[in-house]
């Protein structure tokens, strides 16, 4: 599970990087990667839990800096699409967790977790838009990308307050331990923003028509 989750995350990273093809961008999400394995792997997370959660700050300074970076660029909204094909196993790698007793129910496709969904109908919005390119242009394709901020920020907030953390409010009896453990620690702090990343730019390159 660790080897599939890995694939997803590195699948990640060259799927965005193709996409943007902005160096500095993409070094500064592999050297977040970096930070946030090698907390995870001395196993800081798990000695200290509180400490996860200020992780967080750091990837929306991330994601903040990024979305700069690539303020003028032209992005290929097919491989930015593509990125969020990769949710639809990540949603059964979280089950997976689920059923090792690793994460709450709620953090998955039979809780309150609707990221099946999005990566289902990016689907839909990659094939169609192969054939037919305005429909990066219609309303629905916009909708699309804001509810799909709002998916994925509705689990970041249940991912938070099931964790073993001062705030812990949910899941007391099977908290959210997997986010604290190598590779796992990478969802929240590079996959979850390079999603949260996407939607930005495809959102922003869809109203301006500015796409390859």
């Amino acid at each position: 599970m660790q080897s599939v989750f890995l694939t997803v995350t590195i699948s990640c990273l060259i799927l965005f990087w193709l996409a943007v093809q902005h160096k500095r961008s993409v070094i500064v999400y592999i050297t977040w990667a970096f930070i946030i394995s090698s907390a995870a792997i001395a196993g800081f997370f798990v000695r200290f839990p509180a400490s996860f959660a200020l992780t967080l700050l750091g990837t929306a300074i991330t994601i903040l800096c990024c979305y700069k970076l690539l303020a003028h660029s032209k992005i290929n909204m097919y491989l930015l699409l593509a990125i969020h094909l990769l949710r639809i196993p990540v949603e059964y790698l979280l089950f997976a967790l689920f059923k090792a007793k690793m994460l709450p129910r709620e953090m998955t496709f039979i809780g309150c977790n609707h990221d099946l969904f999005f990566g289902i109908t990016a689907f839909v919005f990659l094939l169609t838009g192969i054939f037919y390119r305005k429909i990066f242009n219609f309303q629905i394709f916009r909708l699309w990308n804001i509810f799909g901020v709002c998916s994925v920020l509705i689990v970041v907030i249940l991912g938070i307050l099931s964790s073993p953390i001062p705030i812990q409010t949910i899941a007391f009896d099977q908290p959210n331990i997997a986010m604290l453990q190598f590779p796992y620690a990478l969802l929240p702090n590079v996959i979850v923003p390079l999603v949260i990343l996407s939607h930005i730019l495809l959102l922003r390159n869809s109203i301006t028509s500015k796409f390859q």
